[in-house]
């Protein structure tokens, strides 16, 4: 299967079956397998570690996956479910990073590089299903099977193109503009998640985006 920076960003898969809290190890196996198997991702060494650390996680809505702060080098292969990377201000306001959906990994890569605190939290917006797994045992297979590369490649290559776009429309565009954009690079989020959410990850108060969005509807856009 032939890994390509759009299908990456675009791609939103799920595994058949689903966790519960008395899933067995071979059930996770069978899932983690087929999740390698749908990124062509085949013929790895079974006592990898990258793959013999992996664990299921399952989340609550309003659980964390991550509070910034937080120290360690596990990412997380979102499964089902949405979460929200913000950073909180010293006088505690939050402010939105960005959302991520499944077939999405996320995680504070720049901190499981470094060996630094997270800068910012991750929260499950709604129940979540994923695979955690530790950047460093990902590296290390990297350094040593080409299929692995090529995914950690795909991945840093996603986020800097979403972050791209994202910190382009912020510094260029104005309320409507970036909400526009936003209908039209991820539209779920106007059913998936509140109001107030969607204007911090604009950068625009709550009133504005009312106003916005009164002003499309008026028109019939």
């Amino acid at each position: 299967m032939s890994l390509t920076t759009a299908s990456f960003i675009s791609i939103s898969f799920h595994l058949c079956s689903v966790y519960t809290a008395a899933m067995t190890a071979a059930d996770f196996t069978k899932n983690r397998d087929s999740w390698l198997q749908r990124w062509g991702l085949t013929g790895l060494a079974p006592d990898l570690p990258w793959l013999q650390r992996m664990a299921p996680v399952k989340r609550d809505a309003g659980e964390f996956l991550v509070h910034a702060g937080d120290t360690g080098d596990t990412l997380y292969l979102l499964e089902a479910g949405l979460v929200r990377l913000f950073y909180t201000t010293p006088d505690g306001r939050e402010r939105n990073k960005s959302f991520l959906r499944a077939g999405e990994i996320t995680g504070p890569v720049s901190a499981a590089i470094t060996g630094g605190a997270a800068p910012f939290s991750i929260e499950c917006l709604e129940p979540v299903e994923a695979i955690s797994f530790h950047l460093g045992d990902l590296l290390a297979a990297a350094d040593n099977d080409l299929q692995v590369a090529r995914l950690y490649r795909e991945f840093l290559t996603a986020a800097f193109i979403r972050n791209q776009r994202r910190e382009a429309v912020l510094l260029t565009g104005n309320a409507e503009e970036r909400y526009q954009w936003l209908l039209a690079h991820e539209p779920d989020l106007s059913d998936r998640v509140t109001q107030a959410h969607i204007a911090s990850y604009l950068g625009i108060d709550a009133v504005s985006l009312s106003r916005i969005k009164r002003k499309l509807r008026d028109a019939g856009r």
